[in-house]
Formats: C-alpha cells, structure tokens, sequence
C-alpha cells in the first residue's frame, strides 16, 4: 500500500503569487482547509484556511504569509500508514506528496484513503471484533495469534493502541461470527476482554438457561 498507489491531481497547487482573497474563496469552493503551495515547481510548505482568515488585508500575496506555511508532506515511495500518521498529528484534510527532489507530485485524500481501507478484507470480511487490556510488557502477538488459530480461526486484523502508560488497547478482527469459545480461551490466559461484537450462537438468556438446567441435573 504506497503512497503513489494513492495520488491524485485534480486540485492545482498554489503559487506564492496566489491572493489570500482568492485562496480562501478556492477553499470554500473545493471543500479543503489546506491547499499546497509552490515556488517555482518546488513544494514549500501547506497553507490551512485558519491562517488565512487571520490575515487582515486579503489582497496580500501568499509571499507575504510564507512563515504560517505548515511543512507537512510525504514521500510518494512512502508506506500510506506513515502518511495516515501525518495527516492524523496535522489533522489535515489533504497531504502533498513530493518525488525524491521535493518536486510536488500530487496529494493524498483521507476521505479516499478510509473508502479504499473500507474495501481491505480486514473491514470488508465478515467477522467479529475482541478489543483486549494488554500490559506493555505482556504484548505478545505470537501468543494472541495462536490462542485465536487454535480454534481453526485467524485474525484478518489488528490495530494496537496506547491504553494509558502501561497498556495498550488490542483490537483484533476474527474471521469468525461465532468466537465464543475463543473468548473462554483467552479468559483462561488470563487476558482482561474490554468489548467484543460477534454473533453468539447462545443468546445470553439461553447461556442462562443453559447452566441453570446443567446446576438442577448435578443436584
């Protein structure tokens, strides 16, 4: 998944010449609260429309403003998680994209991004979510893979979070609907299940019945 993979070009870049007028109403016009601005072909930085609106005189040229230009970018040979990361630290809602030489070569969408993660089999297949506590230190992925093959399953997805200092925040998808008894497996190895979205076979009311009925047979 790189980033070329990804880029589009039908939005102009700026030049510093653009009018902070003209730029604001391009904004308004596009959707976009950032827009790339160039100099002789070269990027130099991302204008936002936050920095703009404080500008007191609109006919100024972006020239004028070059020290509000936000130096976020990547490289088109790049991996798109390390671009989601700089979108997500500048909340950006367009990312340029440069060749080796910091030549501008496009930029990248979020909103296009997330609709082609939607089509990735980690969301597109059916399936069930388990969000688990892990202790830094006891973060093992190995071992959490293997509690989840050893019921026939696998895991088609994994997204780790910080859960405070000392822990992260796991969530796993399953390509099962039904993980009720992956999730005994991992009560038994004493890891702490936060939230879980499956379809159990067992409503909870039968779970009830269930163990009320297996209690009344040992009397």
């Amino acid at each position: 998944m790189k980033v070329e993979e990804h880029i589009l070009n039908d939005i102009k870049a700026l030049d510093i010449q653009a009018v902070v007028g003209a730029t604001l109403s391009l904004m308004e016009e596009l959707k976009f609260c950032h827009l790339p601005v160039l100099h002789e072909g070269k990027y130099v930085g991302l204008i936002s429309e936050d920095e703009l609106l404080d500008v007191q005189n609109e006919e100024d040229k972006l020239e004028k403003h070059l020290h509000v230009l936000k130096p976020y970018s990547i490289l088109f040979t790049d991996h798109l998680f390390n671009a989601m990361r700089v979108i997500g630290e500048g909340n950006l809602s367009l990312l340029p994209v440069l060749d080796g030489n910091g030549k501008y070569c496009g930029y990248l969408s979020p909103v296009e991004i997330t609709q082609d993660f939607g089509r990735q089999l980690t969301f597109s297949e059916a399936g069930s979510l388990v969000v688990l506590n892990v202790g830094v230190r006891d973060y093992l992925l190995s071992q959490i893979t293997q509690i989840v093959e050893s019921d026939d399953a696998r895991i088609t997805g994994v997204l780790v979070n910080s859960n405070g200092v000392d822990f992260l925040r796991v969530t796993l998808k399953i390509n099962r609907t039904d993980i009720s008894r992956i999730l005994k497996s991992f009560e038994r190895y004493e890891y702490e299940i936060l939230e879980v979205y499956h379809h159990s076979i067992f409503d909870d009311t039968a779970a009830n019945r269930y163990e009320a009925l297996m209690k009344y047979l040992n009397i």
